[in-house]
């Protein structure tokens, strides 16, 4: 512990840096005990269902199907032992939760497509360094407020190319990815990511602008055209995403987005409501004009019209959730496979079958706590533009969550959005993890001008008391004439 009377912190050339430095400088080695318990928390349903496996496959536990399980655990304590190392500040509860996910995404990928585990663990080690660069590196989050722009023009491009080079290794006729040499990725998972960090600092900026009325419509105010172009491009994009490319998850998840930031940003409800009845709109006219949307909506509503043929994976998704139960067939024992693509589209309704309606409920809630978490960041954030980006980045989590699952209990239209962290696929897990990545940088940074706030806040006052760690805690004059 480190004492430092009234004279030092004032009167003695250099001693405020020192005292600030004393009390927010990064710290190497620095424990994280909390984030530490949760991990071993976190591993234990994948360890013990490695071990179900075991038993209803009749392997040996060191079996090589097992291994990407055994990695994962590797992985995430190396991730974990890096921050520990850097000294970051961070939250504690962020990693668990992502740890939590994963692995119940490579449990699932290791029990429906044994092959493509080792494949998934890659793309979780390469999304753990991704976040933990980001999360530590020698950067702060304002830099992107002040290149909004240059990351719109980064988006614009990634949507040109998939529009001109766009390839579908799926077969699926969609062509959503980009490839090169035999790779492919999907350029709306970083897209999603882009698109926060300029509504964010756009919205900051010209929120004043935004929040001006100089004219009206009947009875609604509008602000200065000019500062409803974006309204009116984001509108046309998600339409262009949703008629050119057909992809209908994506769209709803980038307007999703905008609203939520449309909102939390300006305060306005007519905002949302005009864009919700222009986003109704113009799906209704694709109804009418494009027979793919007209397709996907009528298979939504009645399956039963071609059940071999066109809805059969719906269909069978509707066995399979049906046949779960309260505490499902057992992991292992079920027939998750009769669903096409279920690792990658249909990953809930095969832990529903297999784990049942508390398993699914489970999971649920964990993307609960995650949401309570992020949003509880958000609001306690002290800058807008963090304020804006954390409520962004933790609403893409949220509303992919809400359409998939939505898709797989046939409460909407059935979207090629992947469950976050569960579902297979590498450039879903590498978007979703640079999310991470950012959440962690700005609890860190908030926690660190909290910190320097207080060090200014006390540096005045006779017998500040700093402790390592940035706690600080004051002792009176009656208290220093009494002894320690």
């Amino acid at each position: 512990m480190i004492s430092v009377g009234a004279r030092s912190l004032v009167g003695e050339p250099g001693s405020q840096n020192r005292t600030r430095v004393a009390s927010v400088g990064r710290r190497w080695l620095r424990p994280r005990w909390v984030e530490f318990g949760l991990l071993l928390l976190s591993f234990a349903p994948v360890l013990c269902g490695v071990a179900v496996l075991a038993s209803v496959w009749e392997r040996n536990l060191l079996d090589q199907r097992f291994w990407p399980a055994y990695g994962f655990v590797v992985a995430f304590v190396a991730c974990h032992l890096v921050l520990v190392a850097a000294g970051t500040r961070s939250s504690q509860l962020l990693l668990p939760l992502v740890a939590c996910l994963a692995g119940i995404g490579m449990l699932l990928v290791t029990r429906l497509v044994p092959a493509l585990a080792p494949r998934q663990l890659l793309w979780i080690v390469m999304g753990l360094s991704i976040a933990t660069a980001v999360a530590i590196g020698p950067w702060e989050t304002s830099l992107l407020s002040r290149f909004k722009y240059s990351v719109a023009a980064v988006g614009i491009v990634l949507v040109a190319l998939t529009l001109v080079a766009g390839t579908d290794p799926n077969g699926s006729g969609d062509r959503l990815w980009l490839g090169l040499d035999g790779y492919v990725f999907q350029p709306s998972e970083l897209l999603k990511v882009l698109l926060v960090v300029f509504l964010a600092g756009y919205l900051v900026d010209k929120r004043n602008e935004l929040t001006q009325s100089r004219a009206r419509i009947w009875v609604l105010p509008l602000p200065p055209l000019p500062h409803l172009l974006p309204v009116g491009a984001m509108w046309g994009f998600c339409l262009l995403l949703l008629i050119v490319q057909r992809d209908l998850g994506s769209a709803l998840l980038f307007y999703g987005v905008f609203l939520t930031l449309l909102y939390v940003a300006l305060g306005r409800v007519w905002y949302v409501i005009v864009s919700i009845g222009l986003f109704l709109g113009g799906a209704t006219l694709c109804y009418f004009l494009f027979a793919h949307v007209r397709l996907r909506v009528e298979i939504w509503l009645d399956p039963w019209i071609d059940p071999l043929g066109r809805s059969f994976q719906i269909v069978q998704a509707m066995y399979s959730l049906g046949s779960g139960g309260l505490f499902g067939r057992g992991f292992g024992s079920g027939y998750p496979l009769y669903v096409p693509a279920t690792h990658t589209d249909y990953p809930f309704v095969a832990l529903a079958e297999e784990g049942g309606l508390l398993a699914a409920v489970g999971l649920v809630l964990i993307y609960a706590v995650f949401a309570t978490h992020g949003l509880s960041m958000a609001m306690g954030a002290r800058q807008p533009y963090r304020q804006l980006l954390a409520t962004g980045l933790v609403a893409i989590i949220i509303l992919q969550v809400v359409v998939i699952v939505g898709g797989n209990l046939r409460l909407i239209p059935l979207t090629g959005v992947t469950l976050p962290f569960v579902s297979y696929g590498g450039s879903s897990l590498l978007g979703s993890f640079l999310l991470i990545g950012l959440l962690l940088r700005m609890s860190h940074e908030e926690y660190e001008d909290q910190a320097r706030r207080d060090s200014w806040r006390f540096q005045a006052e006779p017998g500040v008391s700093i402790k390592s760690g940035g706690r600080l805690t004051g002792r009176t004059g009656q208290d220093r004439k009494s002894g320690p």
